[in-house]
């Protein structure tokens, strides 16, 4: 049995304690962390301020991907973007499989997370909700708490709560739940959207997707709005984003 709840931004990241913690920002933090560590990355450095990630990437001589209320930087390497990452890979390689990143929301709810000291802190989305639900049951842990980033820090965001309702449905394949009142909506919402083969279509229509697609980030938008697509799991450890492996716990 497994006590599952779904909270949103800074304030769910602190009220809601759990055994463990998995943030959520499809749209697009997350699918770029489950993304990059899938192309090889080995170390990703988060931040919530722009001018310490741009130092910290000079000093270790690492790729910037960045925005700023979804824009580049200028000084950024690569947006926050997954298939971004993909494309600059092919282009120059893995480096020293390294990356320093800094968003809005996603990077904000890391970096909270380091500071308040929290332990089995998980990334997830929709592109990596089965392996993400696998490792939490197949961990033991009797309590999660699944923190959806938002759009701009503190909105609501469709694609974020379809990605926590992803999660919460593969979870229930594995072991019985305790649902929280959120947890049982998002795991309703996404079970409905994706009976109908409707979730890009939903996610595109939200203010985060309908922003990028307007601002010609339509291949993030698609690529994001898969759903099992990439069998890996990030995990927080010692202040560094890495592949989780079995004796991460």
């Amino acid at each position: 049995m497994t006590q599952v709840n779904v909270s949103w931004f800074v304030k769910g990241l602190k009220e809601h304690t759990a055994d463990a913690y998995i943030i959520v920002d499809v749209l697009r933090f997350s699918t770029l962390v489950v993304t990059a560590l899938s192309k090889g990355i080995d170390d990703i450095y988060v931040f919530s301020d722009l001018d310490a990630a741009y130092k910290f990437h000079k000093s270790i001589n690492a790729p910037l991907a960045a925005e700023v209320d979804g824009i580049k930087p200028p000084f950024a390497d690569l947006d926050n973007s997954p298939t971004g990452i993909i494309n600059y890979v092919e282009l120059y390689g893995l480096g020293n499989n390294k990356l320093v990143i800094r968003t809005t929301s996603g990077a904000l709810l890391v970096s909270e997370a380091i500071n308040l000291g929290l332990k089995n802190v998980f990334i997830g989305s929709l592109v990596n909700a089965h392996s993400v639900a696998k490792v939490i049951y197949r961990s033991g842990i009797s309590s999660i708490n699944i923190v959806c980033a938002g759009y701009r820090r503190n909105q609501f965001a469709i694609e974020d709560f379809l990605g926590a309702g992803a999660i919460i449905y593969e979870l229930s394949k594995y072991t019985e739940l305790t649902l929280s009142d959120e947890a049982l909506a998002s795991l309703h919402t996404f079970d409905s959207v994706y009976t109908k083969g409707k979730i890009f279509d939903v996610i595109k229509l939200g203010r985060g997707g309908s922003f990028l697609w307007n601002t010609g980030r339509e291949n993030d938008v698609i690529f994001s709005s898969k759903v099992n697509t990439i069998d890996v799991v990030p995990y927080l450890i010692n202040n560094v984003i890495k592949k989780y492996q079995n004796t991460n716990l």
